[in-house]
């Protein structure tokens, strides 16, 4: 009996603790698009919980798709990227991608282009939350509305 006791207090505690935590963190609804359930991955390791991973697809009203992902927490990290302006592509040894490092809303973002593939947006949130955007049908300007709206949210 003490032992079940206990083991509730200790659920107990880490509910109450490590909850708010995990619920400040969302991938929000975006405005003219529907969205799916947000699916979530701890990251976690013997040594500790290093944060969470988000992701959540949308579509927009002409059907076309959105897929979200948040990286947050100590294990997730900074967004690393090359100097504001920097425009280049992935040859010789790559596919055709090519990216372009920019500020977006103030914050460090990387937009890239896979002409196989599609078009992917990533914005660093802060310092240890990165928000990537990937469609294959949606342009840049309709990924950067969306994370800016989203970073609004958040």
């Amino acid at each position: 009996m003490r032992r079940n006791s206990c083991c509730s207090v200790l659920i107990l505690f880490v509910l109450l603790c490590g909850g708010p935590a995990l619920a400040a963190v969302s991938l929000p609804d975006i405005p003219g698009y529907t969205a799916e359930a947000m699916r979530s991955t701890p990251l976690s390791a013997p040594s500790g919980d290093f944060g969470v991973w988000l992701s959540r697809t949308y579509r927009s009203e002409g059907r076309r798709l959105l897929v979200a992902t948040l990286m947050s927490g100590p294990g997730a990290g900074p967004l690393v990227t090359g100097e504001e302006g920097t425009k280049t592509d992935d040859r010789p040894l790559g596919f055709g991608a090519t990216y372009e490092v920019f500020t977006l809303d103030g914050k460090p973002a990387v937009y890239e282009t896979i002409p196989s593939v599609g078009v992917s947006l990533a914005v660093a949130v802060d310092a240890n939350s990165t928000l990537t955007l990937e469609s294959s049908s949606l342009g840049r300007e309709a990924l950067e509305e969306a994370a800016l709206c989203m970073m609004r949210a958040m």
